[in-house]
């Protein structure tokens, strides 16, 4: 099968802006006045994961639900299992950072991962896995209903279905709908329309996309002009606590759309370019472990200020309550803004070195295991 190395670096793209979302914008400026990160970045990855959706899931439904729990459920739980054994430890050092005693732990192990994900902190990034898992599911169950009815979907009239329904869960978010189980609910309807957008660009509006890029990117900002002239601003939302919505139901949907079309335009002109670089490829096949650990990152890079300031003069306004106590806190060496770009490097780096770890370590116990046991065979009498 071939590889659609746009998309590759649309995912780059997608990852790399949470990281600069979640760095204050990371002391770089790349159209964030016109793109801001959150007004796009998860509906990016929810667009990109219904473009590659496949007729063939609605034959082997069982097959694509475990798939599923395998790669998304599975790895999510694995990892908040293992950062809550880290917030544990760091307690004992007197970090508070994930660390609530009021809390039973049972919840969050399990409950918490799917309510709001925030449980330890460190790993607040998972949040978005359960609401794509919930939208998957829904996607191939409805299929599958149809199919079973002989039925075959219209791409169009299914897409504004689930706009419909995306509209009715920014409706109630709005409405303060947005707690407990509520927030479960209201953040799949969120990110369905843009599922179903790739969906329905792949089927049906892809073949129609020939504009030249000139005439293609006036028509971008011309739009973003109108938006811009209405309210004053580009629009952004929090679709982690859908706290935010405050335009009206269909403009999440409009500007997320209008960003969505940017950067996969971009994408495109850059596929032959970049496309097949062995870093973009490397950022986009490890954009989960970058989701789940890039907080985890900048804490490594505190610390290490943090060591520089207890053994050196230098880093002397650290503060060490806030590196204990706030998983935002960002050092910045004479707080200079442009620093936060090695939190940047750090968060996309060290997650991709965690994966590899993780990916190589069995063969490379198996290899010593093997390597062990002919030294124990030429050696045996």
């Amino acid at each position: 099968m071939s590889i659609d190395y746009r998309f590759k670096i649309l995912y780059a793209i997608g990852i790399i802006f949470v990281v600069i979302g979640h760095c204050g914008g990371g002391g770089i400026n790349i159209l964030s006045d016109w793109f801001p990160p959150y007004a796009f970045h998860l509906q990016l990855f929810a667009f990109a994961s219904g473009y590659f959706y496949k007729s063939s899931s609605e034959e082997y439904i069982g097959k694509y639900i475990l798939k599923k729990i395998k790669t998304l459920l599975v790895p999510l739980y694995c990892w908040n299992f293992f950062y809550g054994l880290v917030v544990i430890v760091l307690s004992f050092k007197g970090f508070t950072i994930g660390f609530d005693s009021n809390t039973e732990m049972f919840s969050k192990l399990l409950i918490l991962p799917i309510t709001t994900g925030h449980q330890f902190m460190y790993n607040l990034g998972g949040w978005f896995v359960i609401p794509l898992f919930m939208v998957q599911i829904y996607n191939v169950l409805a299929r599958k209903i149809f199919s079973l009815n002989n039925k075959k979907i219209n791409e169009g009239v299914w897409y504004i279905f689930n706009l419909l329904l995306g509209m009715i869960g920014v409706y109630l978010a709005s409405k303060d709908f947005r707690f407990g189980w509520w927030l479960v609910l209201v953040r799949m309807l969120f990110i369905l329309p843009f599922f179903s957008l790739g969906i329905y660009y792949k089927r049906k509006l892809e073949k129609y996309d020939k504009l030249g890029s000139i005439t293609y990117f006036i028509l971008i900002f011309m739009s973003l002009l109108v938006v811009l002239y209405i309210y004053g601003r580009i629009p952004t939302y929090s679709a982690c606590w859908c706290h935010d919505f405050v335009d009206g139901p269909i403009m999440p949907y409009i500007i997320g759309s209008i960003g969505i079309a940017f950067w996969l335009r971009v994408s495109r002109i850059l596929e032959p370019i970049i496309g097949k670089n062995k870093y973009i490829n490397l950022i986009s096949d490890n954009a989960f472990s970058i989701m789940i650990n890039q907080l985890m990152a900048f804490m490594i890079v505190k610390t290490i200020f943090a060591f520089i300031s207890k053994f050196t003069n230098l880093c002397y306004n650290f503060d060490w309550s806030s590196y204990k106590t706030d998983v935002w806190y960002l050092y910045l060496p004479k707080n200079i803004e442009q620093m936060k770009i090695i939190y940047i490097f750090a968060g996309i780096v060290i997650p991709i070195l965690i994966q590899i770890c993780i990916t190589k370590l069995p063969y490379m116990l198996l290899n010593k295991k093997i390597i062990l046991k002919n030294l124990k065979n030429v050696n045996a009498p």
